[in-house]
C-alpha cells in the first residue's frame, strides 16, 4: 500500500498543473490526518513523548491550521471539490491503518528486523507526504503562472512577488508559504534517512506465484467493462498509463526471462513492446488534457490498475530499486508472470483499438487551458494541419480558460488526438504479432509452434493492417 502511495505521488508530481491547485490544497490535510492516523497505528510506541513522532505531529498541526483557514473561505481556493488523486492516497492510508490495528499485534516486536521494519514504513509514510507536498506547490506556482500570463494577454498590470517565485503572486503566496513549511517538516525528517531506513524495510518471498496472471486477467475484464460504458476521460487517462506500464515492466520480465532461460531471446520482441510502451504513454499525455482535476475514476478499475501495479512490482522490483536480471531470474512463478504478460501485451492491440474509437467521439470536453495549449504546440509541431489564414489563430476563448470552464476539443488536437490513437493501435497490433509468435517459439505456450488456441500465427508483416489472431476469450 505504501508502494503505491509513492507510485502515485510521483505520478501526480510529474503532471500537475495549476488549474488542479484549488483541489490539490483543499485536499492536503485531510490526507496529512490520514497519515497520522496510519503512523500512531504502528506498533511499538514508547509511552508519552516520543521524539519518533514529533515530525508528524508538527506536520498535522500545520496541515490543521491549513483546514481551518479553507473553511468557510470564499476567496480563492474558496469551497469545491478535492483532487480524486490526493484521496485516493487519503484511503490507501486509512486502510492500511485499519489492517495494522487488525493485525499489529502479531508483530515480533522483540526482533531487531521488525524495528527496522517499522521504522522504513514511518519512512514511507513521510516520503509519500513529501512528493505530495512538492505537487501542491508545483501546483501553486504554475496557478500564479498562469493568472501572470493572462493578466499580460488581457494587458492588465500586475504585481510580482518577490520571494519563492515571482509567480507567487496574492493570494497564491500566501498557500505557497504554507505550503513550503508543510513541505519543509517532511523534508527534514527525510534528509540523510531515507536510503539507510528503507534498506531496513522487510521484503516477504513471494508466495503466490500466480499473483500477476490473475491482476491482468482482473485488468482486462475490468477495462472491457469500463469501455463499454461512456467512459470519463480520466478513466481512459488511467488504462492508456496502465498499458504503458504493463509494456515498461514487461521490457524487465523479457530480458530477466531470457538472462534464465525461460524465453528465447529476439531481436524483435523488445523493441516492438517498447515502441508499443511510447505510444501508450504518448497516448496517455493526451488523455490526460481531457481530464478535468476534479474528476472521479471507476472504482473496480482503480483497484484492478493498483494490483497491476503492486503485481509486477512484486517481481521486479527489490526495495527501492529495479532488481537484477539474476534476481527476478531466480524468484518463483517467473514462467507464470511471462506468459501472463506476453498475452496481456497481445490483448493489447484490441484495447488500442477501442479507445480508438473512444477518440471519435463528437462530444469530447475537456480545460480549456490544457486544450488551448495543446492546440498551438501541435500546429507548431506539425502534428496538426495549419490554419489556411494564419497560425496565430484562438483556438480556445480567454474567458473559457479564464473561468477554466470545459470546452469543445479543438480541431488540432482532435486531428492529433486520432493520429496518435492510430500509431498506438499499429504499435499495438506489431507487438501483439510479435508476442503471440515468440510465445509460441520459446516454449512458454502449452500449444505447438504454429498455432496458438486453435488459430493460425502469421508473420507480422503479413498482418498489416489487420488484428492479429490472440486466444479465444
Amino acid at each position: 500500500m505504501l508502494f503505491d502511495v509513492d507510485y502515485l505521488a510521483r505520478q501526480l508530481l510529474m503532471d500537475v498543473d495549476g488549474d488542479a491547485a484549488g483541489t490539490l490544497l483543499r485536499s492536503w490535510p485531510t490526507m496529512v490526518a490520514a497519515a497520522e492516523d496510519l503512523w500512531a497505528s504502528l506498533p511499538g510506541r514508547r509511552p508519552g513523548v516520543d521524539e519518533r513522532d514529533r515530525p508528524i505531529t508538527s506536520l498535522s498541526a500545520q496541515a490543521a491550521t491549513i483546514e481551518t483557514s479553507l473553511s468557510g473561505r470564499t476567496a480563492w481556493p474558496g469551497q469545491g471539490p478535492t483532487s480524486p488523486r490526493i484521496d485516493q492516497m487519503t484511503q490507501t492510508f486509512l486502510n492500511a491503518a485499519a489492517l495494522v490495528r487488525r493485525y499489529g499485534a502479531e508483530i515480533p516486536l522483540e526482533q531487531p528486523d521488525a524495528h527496522r521494519d517499522l521504522e522504513a514504513a514511518r519512512t514511507r509514510i513521510m516520503h509519500g507526504l513529501y512528493l505530495t507536498a512538492h505537487a501542491v506547490n508545483v501546483a501553486l506556482h504554475e496557478h500564479g503562472r498562469d493568472r501572470v500570463n493572462d493578466a499580460r494577454s488581457a494587458g492588465r498590470r500586475i504585481h510580482l512577488a518577490q520571494h519563492h517565485s515571482p509567480y507567487a503572486i496574492a493570494p497564491t503566496g500566501v498557500w505557497v508559504d504554507r505550503m513550503s513549511a508543510c513541505e519543509n517538516t517532511a523534508r527534514s525528517y527525510l534528509t540523510d534517512r531515507f536510503p539507510q531506513a528503507l534498506a531496513g524495510e522487510a521484503m516477504r518471498p513471494i508466495d503466490d506465484p500466480g499473483r500477476l496472471a490473475q491482476a491482468l486477467a482482473n485488468w482486462d475484464i475490468q477495462t472491457h467493462r469500463a469501455l463499454a460504458r461512456n467512459l470519463d476521460p480520466s478513466d481512459i487517462l488511467l488504462i492508456t498509463r496502465t498499458q504503458g506500464l504493463i509494456a515498461g515492466a514487461s521490457l524487465v520480465l523479457v530480458d530477466a526471462a531470457a538472462d534464465a532461460g525461460v524465453l528465447e531471446r529476439s531481436d524483435r520482441l523488445v523493441p516492438a513492446i517498447a515502441d508499443a510502451g511510447r505510444s501508450w504513454s504518448n497516448l496517455a499525455s493526451r488523455w490526460g488534457d481531457l481530464a478535468p482535476p476534479g474528476a472521479r475514476l471507476d472504482e473496480p478499475l482503480a483497484r484492478a490498475a493498483a494490483e497491476v501495479r503492486a503485481a509486477y512490482r512484486q517481481i521486479t522490483h527489490d526495495k527501492t530499486t529495479l532488481a537484477s536480471p539474476k534476481v527476478i531470474g531466480d524468484r518463483p512463478g517467473l514462467p507464470q508472470a511471462v506468459r501472463a504478460t506476453l498475452r496481456t501485451i497481445e490483448a493489447g492491440s484490441e484495447l488500442a483499438i477501442v479507445i480508438a474509437e473512444k477518440a471519435d467521439a463528437p462530444d469530447l470536453v475537456g480545460p480549456a487551458r490544457a486544450l488551448s495549449r495543446r492546440a498551438h504546440n501541435d500546429v507548431e509541431a506539425g502534428l496538426a494541419t495549419a490554419p489556411a489564414f494564419g497560425r496565430d489563430v484562438v483556438w480556445v476563448s480567454p474567458a473559457d480558460i479564464l473561468t477554466k470552464r470545459l470546452v469543445p476539443v479543438p480541431a488540432p488536437v482532435s486531428e492529433a488526438m486520432r493520429a496518435a490513437s492510430s500509431a498506438t493501435s499499429a504499435a499495438a497490433i506489431a507487438a501483439s504479432a510479435v508476442a503471440a509468435l515468440h510465445a509460441l517459439r520459446g516454449g512458454t505456450s502449452p500449444v505447438g509452434s504454429g498455432r496458438c488456441m486453435g488459430r493460425e500465427v502469421r508473420e507480422p508483416h503479413a498482418m498489416s493492417g489487420t488484428r492479429p489472431s490472440g486466444p479465444a476469450r
